[in-house]
């Protein structure tokens, strides 16, 4: 499957003209994919076969700060970026997207799905970080085993 890589000027209120560098890859019913702290490629190989296994629309943005890419300053809270996609979702004219996020990109798409945009129909958080949910406190990452790491995934 044939992927074509594109960076879309997106606007939002709070941080101004921001540009996105996106994969896309499929035709069909699209799918944001929001990749973990890893980066882009922690979704590559998923975004791949969903394309080809799928009538699937695939688009897997890079996030700001990624991969060589720009940051502005006033991007600096997920909820930022969660707007900001939603933004890219307008600017791309999409509708009943499915958002699936991993890692920090759950965090974003829980974000996301707190905007309740109109274009959003389905949103699947894997392994998601960040979100903090009462009676469940989040792990420090950094301070644990692979064995911890692994329990708690």
């Amino acid at each position: 499957m044939t992927s074509t890589s594109r960076i879309y000027p997106v606007s939002t209120d709070a941080a101004g003209l921001v540009e996105v560098t996106v994969t896309d890859s499929g035709k069909g019913r699209p799918f944001l994919l929001l990749h973990g702290g890893g980066g882009p490629q922690t979704v590559a190989g998923f975004a791949d076969l969903l394309s080809s296994t799928r009538d699937a629309r695939v688009i897997t943005p890079v996030h700001p700060g990624f991969n060589g890419t720009a940051r502005p300053d006033a991007l600096a809270t997920v909820g930022g970026l969660a707007a900001l996609y939603v933004a890219l979702l307008d600017e791309m004219d999409l509708s009943d997207v499915t958002v699936v996020g991993n890692s920090i990109g759950g965090w974003i798409a829980a974000e996301m799905a707190l905007l309740h945009s109109a274009r959003i129909s389905n949103v699947i958080i894997v392994d998601g970080v960040g979100i903090e949910v009462p009676g469940h406190p989040v792990a420090d990452f950094f301070s644990l085993t692979m064995d911890q790491v692994v329990k708690l995934g």
